[in-house]
């Protein structure tokens, strides 16, 4: 008994699903029973055409047009279900839906089979083994889409775009391949196309007329600074602000020499250097400018209050 109990049965829905054997004493003790049961869907029209053709032989019966003598099984079958009254909710419909598959699997087969697609069906030939149709869960994924396993069946599964800059050129993959850094792709795409590079050009036109601009502003700062430093304790120099004004220029050439990054094929250094040079001078040189303001300002209130003491 002990090894019964460690066996694995596999019943069919008659008799696994069935009050009779699941009321045997002891019947737990049998092991592990996994039943099978056939799956049954509604078949569309099947009960409304079933109740018609009833309900037509008893009128028929009633009339006595009914012939009795008539060698067709599904006719007597019928008859005998509207001479007794029998109510098709009652009806087991698992037996039907099994015959319904069938003729479904066949028609759908011979349907391909012989080309009905295009409207004509082909007058060929067809063997037995031709009409056996596919047995998938789920259909090939296209290219650009990978699988994603929706259950415990590797048949089964999902398909989903791969993102942009992935590309999958294969059908039966689960993950997307990534493109080259030169490289990017749209979603759901099965190539990686080469990136187009735009920048300024050394020898382009619009980046030589921006460095002559470019040019004469280094040129009019860097000269400026020069000619103040040279000056530096003159009286005129220090009127304008001494070292302050001179920080002010150095500042100036600084963020304008932060343009040179913006030409040629971008670099590292270059595309670290760019911004925070120019912010950084350009603050150095807002910050003169609001120094030097402060600067006058005070002295300008300090001259107002010399001449206009009775004001203050």
């Amino acid at each position: 008994m002990q090894r019964l109990s460690q066996q694995v049965w596999i019943g069919t829905e008659d008799w696994s699903v069935a009050t009779l054997v699941s009321g045997i004493p002891g019947i737990h003790t049998i092991g592990t029973v996994l039943g099978i049961s056939i799956k049954y869907a509604a078949i569309a029209g099947f009960e409304t055409f079933e109740s018609h053709v009833v309900s037509k032989l008893l009128r028929d019966t009633s009339n006595g047009m009914m012939d009795l003598r008539v060698d067709c099984l599904q006719n007597t079958d019928l008859y005998s279900m509207a001479v007794k009254n029998f109510s098709l909710d009652g009806y087991d419909m698992t037996s039907s839906y099994n015959v319904y598959k069938a003729v479904y699997a066949v028609a759908h087969a011979l349907h391909q089979a012989l080309g009905c697609d295009s409207g004509e069906c082909q007058k060929i030939e067809v063997q037995p083994w031709q009409e056996v149709p596919p047995s998938i869960c789920s259909p090939e994924c296209p290219t650009g889409h990978r699988k994603l396993q929706t259950g415990q069946h590797k048949c089964c599964f999902d398909c989903l775009a791969c993102p942009a800059h992935t590309f999958l050129n294969s059908t039966g993959s689960t993950w997307c391949q990534a493109c080259e850094l030169h490289q990017w792709s749209t979603e759901a795409s099965n190539v990686c196309l080469d990136r187009t590079v735009l920048l300024l050009a050394w020898d382009a036109p619009l980046s030589l007329a921006l460095l002559v601009l470019l040019a004469l502003t280094l040129f009019m700062t860097l000269g400026s600074g020069v000619v103040f430093l040279l000056n530096l304790g003159t009286p005129v120099a220090k009127s304008a602000g001494g070292r302050t004004c001179l920080v002010m220029l150095l500042a100036l050439t600084a963020a304008a020499a932060s343009a040179l990054c913006h030409f040629g094929l971008p670099s590292r250094p270059a595309c670290l250097l760019k911004q925070p040079l120019f912010v950084f001078s350009f603050t150095v040189c807002l910050a003169c400018v609001t120094v030097r303001s402060f600067q006058v300002g005070n002295s300008t209130i300090f001259q107002l209050h010399s001449h206009y003491e009775l004001f203050y």
